[in-house]
């Protein structure tokens, strides 16, 4: 009818649209040296299905006043930056460290954007604790400094994602309880390593299921308890990790964001068959995602 109200139904975004999945060059060792060889891993990645790549600062700082040549090299080799992986001291510093160390951590923001970069990762030192409970000193300076850090990276046109270590989740309250009550929800966000909490009693799944909201990316990687109770990565799927659990919360919803595969090997240095390692996992991620 003419003049009548047309309504249309806007289709809901496929999980394909929702859901990237990239791969973090640590399987080709830290940080990783050379230029052209920096490119080789990114064909490799492009040929595998990644769509992005996260690595350690370290790989890109050598290249920080050829940003924009870096943005360009990456895109043309079809595996954009997802984001640098940075790790500092904040927490353990002195008001005018503190000072000093936000200004390192603006300097890679800022290149890492211009390198297209749309977040930025951040991992704590280990705060000091005694008994088993943490310095609070520490802990509430070290929230501080994660707002801080959070307004920064918003300037500079990123998220700031915070990647948990294993002491997050170390002690009574652990730290990471902490961090979901002290920082700002929409300054810092986390980037979820899910192989990091095994061992203190942390199932990723149902942490997943509860927090997903405030997780930007996941870091999926699998591991196993050897006798004596050490962390061994493995295959995805192969391990002690539900790694079903862990995206189920993702397939479920309208969450947006990166999974990322972190296939730790020989750490830090290249595992002896990153391209085999990075292929089974990539293959494995289809199949539990679907993308």
């Amino acid at each position: 009818m003419a003049g009548a109200a047309q309504w249309t139904c806007a289709a809901k975004p496929s999980r394909a649209e929702r859901l990237s999945i990239g791969a973090q060059t640590n399987t080709f060792g830290v940080p990783i040296e050379g230029y052209d060889h920096l490119l080789s891993i990114l064909d490799t990645l492009a040929g595998l299905g990644y769509q992005g790549f996260e690595t350690n600062q370290r790989s890109l700082a050598p290249y920080a006043d050829r940003a924009a040549e870096l943005r360009k090299a990456f895109e043309a080799h079809h595996v954009p930056l997802i984001a640098p992986h940075s790790g500092g001291r904040l927490g353990l510093l002195s008001k005018d460290e503190t000072v000093t160390e936000l200004e390192r951590l603006h300097q890679i923001a800022g290149w890492a954007a211009q390198m297209g970069a749309k977040y930025m990762i951040f991992s704590g030192a280990k705060l000091s604790e005694k008994d088993g409970k943490l310095d609070l000193e520490q802990v509430h300076q070290r929230m501080d400094g994660l707002n801080r850090l959070g307004q920064i990276c918003r300037q500079e046109g990123l998220q700031l994602c915070y990647h948990n270590e294993i002491q997050d989740f170390a002690n009574q309250p652990p730290e990471m309880s902490f961090l979901l009550h002290e920082t700002d929800a929409h300054l810092v966000r986390l980037c979820l390593d899910v192989g990091n909490g095994l061992g203190h009693g942390e199932d990723p799944g149902p942490f997943s299921a509860q927090h997903y909201k405030r997780i930007a990316m996941y870091h999926l990687k699998d591991v196993k308890l050897d006798e004596k109770g050490t962390r061994v990565p493995t295959d995805l799927g192969a391990g002690s990790i539900d790694l079903r659990a862990v995206v189920a919360p993702l397939l479920k919803s309208d969450w947006r964001g990166w999974i990322t595969v972190e296939r730790e090997s020989n750490y830090p240095h290249s595992a002896e068959n990153p391209e085999q390692l990075l292929k089974q996992c990539r293959e494995y991620v289809r199949q539990i995602v679907g993308v």
